[in-house]
């Protein structure tokens, strides 16, 4: 009976306080977030494994770090139920974004956009804010039936939102709102915490 008790309460515990583990890959340098719900770790590229996490970030570099085994490894990644965020900014910080969307959607990023605030979507991600930074200079995805659109920039798909396989999705074409020169850290820290709600739970 004791020993029951033990188990009940280790799995309870781990069950309340246990923490979605998060990467941040990429062009992570300028990225300012901060919040203990979260375990954020950071690194230049995909570790060996990726079991480990409930979502990962990629902030698209000028030059791709994804070859073939990556790839595969991010889409055996969706298709467990995880959640991926593809972020871009103005050329040429959309390598990893593009391979991934060409793959998924058949559609890559375009334009460059210097509206400094975005519109944002009703009921949408965001449905609690009443604005938020579009970014510095940034682009849009095209429209597509399997994604909403969470914000728009100059009447464009700045950010847009999903399933895909048996995960989510988010492509974000304006990533520098997170830079620590752009916004607050604490403002940085709501909104990112948006697309990791959207991203972690069912």
């Amino acid at each position: 009976m004791n020993k029951f008790l033990i188990l009940y309460s280790i799995l309870i515990s781990t069950t309340l306080f246990s923490q979605d583990k998060i990467l941040f890959i990429g062009n992570v340098s300028h990225i300012c977030y901060e919040d203990s719900v979260q375990t954020i770790e950071l690194a230049s590229d995909l570790p060996d494994t990726l079991s480990a996490y409930s979502a990962i970030f990629i902030f698209s570099s000028a030059q791709s770090i994804l070859n073939e085994k990556k790839i595969e490894q991010l889409l055996q990644f969706l298709n467990s139920g995880n959640g991926l965020y593809l972020g871009s900014e103005n050329w040429p910080l959309q390598a990893e974004s593009n391979v991934m969307t060409h793959l998924l959607f058949s559609k890559t990023t375009w334009g460059d956009f210097n509206e400094p605030n975005a519109v944002l979507t009703e009921k949408g991600i965001f449905e609690e804010m009443k604005s938020i930074p579009a970014g510095t200079t940034t682009v849009a995805f095209p429209l597509d039936y399997r994604l909403k659109v969470e914000a728009w920039v100059n009447d464009e798909p700045l950010i847009l939102s999903g399933e895909c396989y048996k995960g989510k999705i988010i492509i974000d074409g304006g990533y520098s709102r997170f830079y620590c020169t752009i916004n607050k850290e604490t403002n940085n820290s709501y909104m990112m915490n948006q697309f990791i709600d959207f991203l972690t739970k069912p």
